[in-house]
């Protein structure tokens, strides 16, 4: 059985006058009807198991499960029908596509690393699971239950905070992910580059990420500069002006705002990082690469 298996409709939901969050916890018996929505929906089961029918997948799921459903992608939740079957439990967290919409010109640091974040899940076309580690999840959650059920002034800016920590937990999460794949065994190096080419705009510092590798900073840095010829740091910043090399050709962006998407917010040292590695300013590149077209 899948989603793809039956005709769905597209719901609404009656978001509160000029508030783009809404959040309800409830105990489901039975299923729901197989549904899509125009807004983004985050699902945490917080008793009970159960299956949820999604696109082509079929996932059961448990205690301590989250789902993060992007728009227009159908689906379904059905209950664990057994006798003895702990009632389902679960938290809905739905809010509209303004809360993730893009900041071209982002005013300050807060805007950039939101927008970091925002981009993620905007571009995310398929389903996202995560299995709560240390209630983390639970926490979050469980203060938005609390923030709606007390309806005390400014509850719906507690709500906002909340979303916010919770989709930069996720964020972090989706990136700590990546570093299950057993390739990283057969070669660091190679997943260490793969890695920085992902996520050049807010990596890892190299202490954290060695710890989620379970590698020694030192073992890294050395095999590294031996196979690259780099240090973490340096390959990082070559990554960056590569991808602003492309952002200057394929884009009419301005420079600060390309320096901002590669994740280097200082402008004097990307001007100086830059005309190192390419012998040009930014914007004499940018002339020069017109110009040979």
């Amino acid at each position: 059985m899948s989603s793809s298996d039956h005709s769905f409709q597209m719901l609404e939901h009656p978001f509160p006058i000029e508030t783009p969050i809404s959040f309800k916890m409830f105990t489901v018996e039975g299923s729901f009807q197989e549904h899509a929505h125009n807004f983004y929906e985050i699902i945490y089961i917080s008793e009970g198991k159960g299956t949820l029918f999604i696109h082509k997948d079929s996932l059961p799921f448990e205690e301590g499960d989250l789902f993060f459903i992007p728009i227009g992608m159908p689906h379904l939740l059905k209950a664990e029908s057994s006798p003895s079957a702990v009632p389902l439990q679960m938290m809905n967290c739905m809010f509209q596509t303004e809360l993730l919409a893009p900041q071209y010109e982002p005013k300050n640091e807060l805007d950039r690393e939101f927008d970091a974040i925002a981009q993620f899940f905007r571009q995310s076309e398929d389903w996202l699971r995560y299995q709560d580690q240390g209630g983390e999840l639970a926490r979050i959650m469980y203060s938005m239950n609390f923030a709606v059920n007390s309806q005390s002034p400014g509850f719906h800016y507690k709500l906002y905070i909340c979303l916010l920590d919770l989709l930069n937990t996720l964020y972090r999460l989706q990136q700590f992910s990546l570093l299950s794949r057993p390739d990283k065994w057969v070669d660091p190096v190679a997943f260490t580059i793969e890695y920085i080419q992902v996520h050049y705009r807010d990596p890892l510092k190299m202490e954290e990420f060695c710890q989620w590798l379970s590698i020694s900073p030192r073992h890294l840095q050395r095999k590294f500069k031996e196979t690259t010829g780099y240090t973490y740091t340096q390959m990082l910043q070559q990554i960056r002006i590569q991808k602003s090399c492309e952002l200057l050709i394929s884009t009419d962006r301005s420079i600060q705002h390309i320096a901002d998407e590669v994740g280097i917010h200082d402008m004097k040292y990307f001007y100086r990082l830059f005309k190192t590695s390419c012998g040009l300013t930014p914007l004499h590149f940018r002339q020069h690469h017109a110009r040979t077209k």
